[in-house]
């Protein structure tokens, strides 16, 4: 009985166990507060410089971000630029609060899953302690995905409870949700899963229950295009994700009024059928991912790569070696380790076959589609899978906490051993996001402290600049220079990228005009520009590239342990040019040619 003593007793104890998750939370989170800022971080700065008043914020409801529109984010950013300035520390506090709210939403859907309470508390810690989620938590760039799933998880969760209120508060939660980021453009799908699949409503009652999640999406995307300025629906390139949201959206719809049922029935004895289609679809995949070299070929090496970095991220507590696998997603480790992860995928849902009865497997699964396809091609950023990670740890808790005897034992062991490797990942990644946050403050500080006292004006050039070292973003931008005294330099050029990884790097003059990088124990980290835009240019071992920049002539070439870089620079771009670059770690000037 739930009013049992042994049933008051465990939700008692699983209560203070949530409650200790909530402190290791913030606790391994805390430095975070002291990481400054990185990245594009700046240029969400750099909008906040022009707020004058409060009633500026509507600005950014009638403007885009980089064709993005999500001005509630903005607004969250405007009332920490009104706490504290340029003070980093506030903004992070907010991402962690945000991220300890996202937390207890979880654990609170979780809990309206399964009887046991259990099911809560693992999904809980599960997300609040998944590795991979450290980047949407520290970066203050990645409050986007903060917000967005904090509201979409309230209206997960507000859709649960029942009642025409909350009916009428999930769809306003949604709306919210979207105007934070559009990540959460596809959560109808899980809306019309649970009026479907969980309250196995008729189809009317069905599109009634989504109907208040459509008018939101409607009236976003009337916003986003009138208000914003950008497409409605994101563009062309975004078309074959509508098509799929339509699809799956129109299915599940089809599957009220318990035809769905049907469809298990019929699946039920054809597990064995079902396993030999999946298998024979990842070797299909394979296949054109390794011989074609079409446009067949391109989408199944992409969406290979992308099965591999949602499944590696997603279940994986240990981050590496994720960052340089997935770094170029058309290299063959990439979507081989997909193909890997789409048979696992398989295995677990053969595993699940006999749960078909369950609806709530039903409805997990049409959350996860959800909280996916909006990212479908993405593997850029782990804050991607933030949203996704909310649905994963929900279903691995429903799984595990629902097993018995010696399989439920082992699972929850290791379930612990898996939480506790993510935290170390959270201490180190944590780490490593405060050096780039002070490595990027003192260079912005040496560089204006060259350019002073003028302000506005000069030319900054680094030979070599720091991308996505040690699995965090470390990039200089214009505006990154403008926090020291609000001055950005008149130009501002970038010659070799180092990215993800820190190699031994010198930097000399050979001559009156001629500088010379070189890297000694290289490791395929140098891309290169023609324009000094657009590094599209990566130098492999056994390359030799010339070609002509802005600033003069550049060639370079690589062999497996080395590489050397020679800027032959023109003599008019040199004059006034202050050259700084990046190595071991820090940004430091380059002296005068001997």
């Amino acid at each position: 009985m739930s009013g049992s003593p042994l049933a008051i007793g465990e939700r008692r104890l699983v209560g203070a166990a949530a409650g200790l998750t909530v402190l290791a939370t913030i606790a391994l989170y805390w430095p975070a507060l002291g990481a400054g800022f990185v990245g594009d971080d700046f240029m969400i700065l750099h909008r906040l410089r022009g707020l004058g008043h409060a009633a500026d914020v509507l600005k950014f409801f009638r403007g885009e971000f980089f064709e993005y529109y999500r001005p509630l984010t903005f607004v969250s950013h405007a009332i920490d630029w009104a706490i504290a300035g340029q003070n980093g520390r506030q903004f992070h506090l907010t991402n962690l609060l945000i991220h300890v709210v996202n937390t207890i939403l979880v654990l609170l859907v979780g809990r309206s899953l399964s009887p046991r309470p259990l099911a809560g508390l693992l999904a809980g810690a599960l997300f609040a302690l998944h590795a991979s989620n450290n980047e949407a938590v520290v970066w203050m760039s990645a409050r986007f995905d903060l917000l967005a799933t904090s509201f979409a998880l309230a209206a997960l969760y507000w859709m649960t409870r029942g009642g025409l209120l909350n009916h009428i508060g999930a769809g306003i939660l949604f709306f919210c949700a979207l105007l934070s980021k559009e990540a959460a453009v596809a959560l109808p799908i899980a809306a019309a899963g649970w009026s479907t699949f969980r309250l196995r409503a008729t189809t009317s009652r069905t599109v009634a229950f989504i109907l208040p999640w459509l008018v939101a999406l409607g009236g976003y995307s009337a916003l986003r295009h009138l208000g914003g300025g950008v497409s409605a629906v994101g563009g062309a390139g975004r078309l074959p994700k509508l098509a799929a949201f339509m699809f799956c959206l129109g299915a599940i719809v089809a599957m009220s009024s318990e035809r769905w049922l049907q469809i298990r029935d019929w699946l039920r004895p054809r597990r064995s059928q079902f396993a030999a289609l999946g298998l024979t679809l990842v070797i299909a995949l394979l296949l054109a991912a390794s011989l074609s070299h079409g446009r067949i070929g391109m989408l199944a090496r992409e969406k290979l790569a992308v099965a591999g970095f949602a499944a590696f991220y997603l279940v994986s507590p240990v981050l590496a070696p994720g960052e340089s696998v997935f770094a170029n997603p058309t290299a063959p480790v990439a979507w081989i380790v997909g193909a890997v992860a789409l048979l696992a995928v398989g295995a677990l849902i053969s595993f699940l076959w006999r749960r078909l009865d369950d609806d709530r497997y039903w409805f997990l699964g049409a959350l996860l589609i959800a909280t996916l396809l909006p990212i479908s091609a993405l593997t850029e950023g782990k804050r991607y899978l933030y949203l996704p990670s909310a649905a994963m740890s929900l279903t691995l808790a429903v799984v595990v906490a629902e097993l018995h005897g010696r399989t439920r034992r082992i699972a929850l062991w290791i379930v612990a051993i898996a939480l506790a490797i993510s935290a170390i990942q959270i201490v180190v990644r944590v780490e490593d996001w405060r050096w780039a946050g002070r490595m990027t403050a003192e260079g912005a500080q040496l560089v204006d402290s060259t350019l002073a006292p003028s302000c506005g004006t000069g030319h900054v050039v680094f030979l070599t600049s720091p991308v996505g070292t040690r699995g965090v973003y470390s990039h200089f931008y214009y505006e990154t220079f403008e926090v020291p005294r609000g001055c950005m330099p008149e130009v501002f050029q970038v010659v070799v990228r180092v990215v993800r990884v820190d190699t031994p790097i010198e930097v000399t003059w050979d001559g009156p005009d001629r500088i010379v990088i070189t890297s000694s124990r290289y490791r395929d980290n140098f891309v290169l520009s023609h324009d000094l835009r657009q590094f599209d240019v990566p130098l492999r071992a056994g390359m030799q590239v010339s070609m002509t920049t802005p600033l003069g002539h550049v060639s370079a070439e690589a062999t497996a342990s080395d590489a050397r870089v020679v800027l032959h620079l023109d003599r008019q771009e040199q004059q006034g040019t202050r050259f700084f670059f990046y190595a071991d770690g820090a940004v430091a000037p380059l002296g005068q040619p001997r």
